[in-house]
């Protein structure tokens, strides 16, 4: 990742975290009664006036995207996804559900801005999209202007060169917080960004992988008044994660076994969810050469003390109750028999939504306390953006989709925020300020995107489905194959020229 776009985004990120009146406060400041006071004949010295720091999330509005006027005369834009993310572009009518209607005003608000309709075809999966987007280049057919698709899916499109630069789109600013820097570096070969992320997507955020924790148990452990200072210190790392869950099974069904019906520290999924530990640890699998061509790049050393940090919490703490299916660690958790559980942000909104206990949102751990930022991924099913190489009118689609992704950023995002956080009416204010350390530091790693389910970027998830903690033997006889991949795709893209 170029560093000195993630600190400029972090930098502004930090600046819109600020202090917060609650909701509630706000609401019993305005139905206070006014005060008289009187005014002495000689006023004497004068402080400056208080002002009340902005809401962090109503500070995003004031943030411009800096995009002229323009007026397309009704025209068309016209996105192609699949129907995971079609909720992302469609929404009909106001239906009272914050998600919704934060998508229907931003159609609204960007549409009446530049004089424009949108169009969304999403009603197809992700294996017909791929199909039409193959016919499409191949026809020459200007008929899409964005197209929103399944990250891994879309990646050997990109390299086959299906989609145009990001840089070829001057209105389209990569450094701005709506984008994800990560997609616009990462994903990049000899310099040229085919694939974006960011706020455009709804469903990219919701997928971000993060860590629950029930507050009612976290009484009992002396955490719920402790666990956000110590994430908001730095300090949540796997070390300390470890200690939490640790040593925390309970025989609740007395029969002497760890069992589904017993309590546990940590209900955790071991595959999916063990990869993003590579990312919140800091490491990616690919880095850049010279030429700003993909080299396999796994810090061998690191990678095997990773690996048997991830292996002693899942299988090793006489604290954890592990699964590679898809529904035992939410269900304990939901059952209130695990402290802890990890997730994505989804989670919030649509599966353990109906908890009779509330939960705090806690980062994916650090690998230690001096690694600077709590970094996470979105799940793989999530889309990435790009542009047909068929579509030619860079000015309107750039203008247009910077001004879907700014206003997604202000008014959408904020809206994912509050769904996953439940509240309606008193905000808990350390939450918000937790989501949005959370949010910029999506990690979007080459060796994922482009690993065909089962490469480098899977490391982490097929170890752990094996409950193997054996990282040296599992990366030497996989090495050559890994950078022979890489070869193979750096090859096509460039005879593709």
């Amino acid at each position: 990742m170029n560093m000195l776009r993630r600190s400029l985004s972090a930098l502004l990120t930090l600046m819109l975290i600020l202090p917060a009146v609650s909701c509630a406060s706000r609401e019993a400041q305005e139905a206070s009664p006014a005060v008289t006071v009187p005014v002495s004949s000689d006023p004497g010295p004068q402080d400056a006036p208080e002002t009340e720091e902005p809401d962090s999330i109503e500070a995003r509005k004031q943030v411009s995207d800096d995009l002229p006027a323009a007026d397309y005369g009704g025209r068309s834009f016209r996105v192609l996804t699949y129907d995971f993310c079609t909720a992302d572009f469609v929404s009909e009518e106001l239906t009272g559900a914050l998600i919704n209607d934060a998508v229907y005003n931003r159609n609204a608000a960007v549409s009446e801005r530049f004089n424009i309709s949108l169009e969304t075809d999403g009603e197809r999966d992700t294996g017909q999209v791929q199909s039409m987007i193959q016919n499409l280049v191949r026809a020459g057919d200007d008929s899409c202007d964005l197209i929103s698709q399944h990250m891994i899916n879309t990646a050997n499109l990109a390299l086959s060169h299906h989609y145009r630069d990001w840089n070829e789109f001057e209105r389209v600013d990569p450094d701005r917080p709506w984008w994800n820097q990560s997609a616009h570096d990462d994903l990049s070969i000899a310099g040229k960004s085919f694939l974006m992320a960011g706020g455009i997507s709804p469903y990219f955020l919701t997928h971000y992988y993060c860590v629950y924790m029930n507050k009612q148990l976290g009484e009992e452990y002396g955490l719920t008044d402790t666990i956000y200072d110590t994430v908001l210190a730095g300090d949540f790392t796997i070390d300390y994660y470890f200690v939490q869950v640790r040593d925390k099974w309970q025989d609740l069904d007395g029969d002497g076994m760890q069992s589904d019906a017993d309590f546990y520290g940590l209900a955790a999924q071991t595959t999916s969810y063990a990869t993003p530990f590579i990312y919140s640890f800091g490491e990616k699998t690919v880095s850049r050469d010279e030429n700003g061509m993909p080299v396999l790049d796994m810090n061998e050393e690191k990678f095997a003390a990773m690996v048997e940090k991830v292996y002693r919490l899942f299988y090793e703490s006489n604290g954890t109750i592990t699964t590679s299916g898809w529904d035992l660690h939410r269900e304990v958790f939901k059952a209130n028999r695990a402290l802890f559980f990890n997730g994505v942000f989804e989670h919030a909104i649509s599966i353990i939504n109906d908890m009779d206990q509330d939960f705090a949102i806690l980062p994916y751990p650090k690998w230690d306390a001096a690694q600077e930022e709590y970094l996470t991924m979105s799940d793989g099913s999530s889309p990435l953006v790009s542009v047909p190489v068929t579509a030619e009118d860079a000015e309107f689609i750039g203008t247009v989709t910077e001004a879907m992704a700014a206003e997604s950023w202000k008014t959408v995002t904020p809206a994912v925020i509050d769904t996953a956080l439940k509240y309606r009416g008193a905000r808990d204010e350390t939450s918000v300020r937790i989501i949005e350390m959370i949010e910029p530091g999506g990690i979007i790693d080459f060796g994922f995107v482009f690993g065909n389910y089962n490469s480098m970027g899977f490391t982490m998830s097929n170890l752990m489905g094996e409950k193997n903690g054996n990282f040296a033997s599992y990366y030497a006889s996989r090495q050559k194959v890994w950078q022979k991949s890489i070869d193979r795709l750096i090859k096509d893209f460039s005879s593709g020229e």
